[in-house]
């Protein structure tokens, strides 16, 4: 009886799934490229603010199936150098998590100065079961990596990164338009190579007219197909100082997956003085 209940709700999630998508909203997105002379000076950004609040809607074939929450909780000192303490949440939304109940935690420590990490941690909901955890030694040029009940050291390159942090350290760093930039991330265990390049700056118009200036950015490493199951990431980056990811899409075997921006806030934060838990 149970095994017919689990084909039986398999079955209805399938036609849904067809059902939705066959009427699912896919707004246009129509870039224009500007030209050298019409691109405003992008400073680089000296520091992030606390408290910024970044909301994610993750869409699959146009069906919203997903949101992810960024967050800069707060800023601290350690060691006499300013941290960041960056939080990310990500997971189904309120539907797809009545088929779906897992949601990932990421925690990242970030060099305010360097946007470099020094610890990170990832943990699966809802059981807070830590998945990885990286210590990263600059010093000594190695990160130390808990992962799959084993502890292992890789080799640090001059910019790794882990799935948080790269995120912000070209807010931190500058992103400049037709350039390429090569990174790796920490993830699993492995260091994977990232190569990205700035296709340069475009006006994206958005369905209803709006305008916005970005920098299209590509993304090619085989950590996007461990993770998503496509061979490189589209994204467009708010040409400005901030340079906030607006979109990312990724086009794998089951069709296209859009991670799009939905709110973006300002929070005022007290003080903190906290050490990173060991």
């Amino acid at each position: 009886m149970r095994k017919e209940l689990n084909i039986l709700s398999q079955s209805i999630f399938l036609i849904l799934l067809l059902v939705l998508s066959a009427c699912a909203y896919r707004p246009k997105l129509l870039a224009e490229k500007i030209l050298p002379q019409q691109i405003a000076e992008m400073k680089k950004t000296t520091r992030l603010n606390e408290g910024e609040k970044i909301k994610y809607g993750i869409s699959w074939l146009g069906i919203s199936c997903g949101k992810m929450d960024l967050e800069i909780k707060s800023s601290e000192e350690i060691n006499g150098r300013k941290v960041y303490h960056l939080f990310c949440d990500a997971g189904p939304n309120d539907f797809f998590s009545i088929f779906f109940q897992s949601r990932y935690i990421l925690e990242t420590y970030l060099d305010a100065e360097t946007g470099l990490p020094i610890k990170s941690v990832r943990k699966k909901m809802p059981k807070n079961q830590t998945e990885e955890e990286i210590m990263f030694h600059w010093n000594n040029k190695v990160a130390e990596v808990n992962y799959g009940k084993a502890v292992k050291k890789i080799p640090l390159a001059e910019n790794s990164q882990d799935l948080l942090s790269f995120l912000y350290y070209f807010r931190i760093n500058g992103l400049a338009p037709d350039k390429k930039y090569n990174f790796s991330i920490i993830y699993s265990g492995k260091s994977w190579p990232v190569e990205m390049i700035s296709d340069g700056v475009y006006q994206l118009r958005q369905t209803g007219g709006r305008c916005i200036r970005v920098l299209s950015v590509k993304l090619f490493s085989p950590l996007i197909l461990e993770i998503m199951g496509g061979k490189e990431l589209t994204a467009y980056v708010s040409a400005d100082y901030e340079r906030i990811p607006v979109i990312f899409s990724v086009k794998t075997k089951m069709g296209q997956a859009d991670t799009t921006l939905i709110e973006k806030r300002q929070c005022e934060l007290p003080k903190l003085e906290k050490k990173i838990p060991q």
